[in-house]
């Protein structure tokens, strides 16, 4: 059985897509795999989700929200 968040989650996955190392790189305008994993460490950029043993994937609303957050310290300048 699912508890009350498990199923919002489960919800707001229904309209999310799951991005692998490549097509975040390319999201975030060809970054180098390296750049990706130290913003992670420095919170610029989303962690992945990991869904094996040597599988991990992004939620793309998670890459818009943080590049929306880009746009918006930018244009607070």
């Amino acid at each position: 059985m699912h508890t009350l968040d498990q199923r919002g989650a489960i919800a707001a996955l229904r309209h999310d897509e799951l991005l692998d190392l490549r097509a975040v790189r390319a999201f975030f305008g060809g970054l180098d795999a390296s750049t990706i994993y130290r913003g992670i460490a420095a919170k610029r950029y989303p962690a992945p989700i990991k869904v094996g043993p040597n599988a991990s994937r992004w939620l793309r609303s998670e890459c818009e929200a943080a590049l929306a957050a880009m746009i918006a310290r930018r244009a607070a300048q």
